[in-house]
């Protein structure tokens, strides 16, 4: 049997570049694997070009790696920052110290406009230190939690806007103010709570953010509130 592979031509290859003028444009990556000379002068070479590839490819690259260092230092900053802020609520000695020391370190940690506590109990409430702070009990079958019921099935935090029923049972006089909301259910089944810490900036908290985070200070809190309270499992 004859050999049916014909052989291609510099003639073939001329053809075919000038049936298709955009070669290059829709393949690329051709141009980095070529070995070019410079064009006269007053021209754009394929040279030209193709370091023009590889320099934009290369800055790339080097914008990738760069977000890369970056996120790796806020990573280890941010782990560094939530170690020393559950450190500073363990060493709380009472629910005295605790519930207040809460909202404040989540204040500052945040950079919080408001944060509010609210405890839920069944039966009898249970006794509840004074404070100054935005922290309140409700009965679990407090007609107002209903506002929240898709938000607690999900037993894990949500960020952006609240509507204006929930605003009100975690904000009161300060709801009308509060634009974006990060909330963290305090328990697992039933919820024991929640924790919601405001902004009075739209975009400070939204949907599209990472709660990995808030998800570990949630579990933090309700095994910091579980010797005090009942109702947190």
């Amino acid at each position: 049997m004859g050999n049916d592979k014909r052989t291609i031509t510099v003639k073939d290859i001329t053809a075919y570049l000038k049936e298709n003028p955009d070669f290059f444009i829709q393949q690329p990556d051709v141009i980095e694997s070529l070995v070019l000379s410079e064009a006269p002068e007053g021209t754009i070479s394929l040279a030209q070009k193709q370091v023009e590839r590889l320099h934009n490819k290369n800055a790339q690259l080097h914008e990738q790696l760069s977000t890369l260092i970056d996120n790796a230092r806020q990573n280890s900053d941010l782990q560094s920052r939530v170690h020393q802020l559950c450190l500073r609520l363990m060493d709380a000695k009472n629910l005295e110290e605790l519930l207040p020391s809460l909202v404040t370190e989540f204040k500052q940690e945040f950079n919080a406009d408001e944060v509010a506590l609210r405890l839920f109990y069944t039966g009898d409430e249970p006794e509840f230190p004074d404070t100054s702070e935005n922290i309140a009990q409700l009965h679990a079958d407090d007609e107002s939690l209903k506002a929240f019921d898709h938000l607690l099935s999900k037993q894990q935090p949500v960020c952006g806007r609240l509507s204006k029923a929930q605003k009100e049972v975690l904000f009161k006089e300060q709801a009308g103010k509060v634009k974006s909301v990060a909330c963290l259910p305090i328990g697992h089944n039933p919820c024991a709570g929640l924790l919601a810490i405001a902004s009075f900036d739209a975009n400070r908290f939204h949907a599209g953010m990472a709660t990995d985070y808030l998800q570990f200070l949630g579990e933090v809190i309700m095994r910091l509130l579980r010797p005090y309270h009942d109702h947190v499992q």
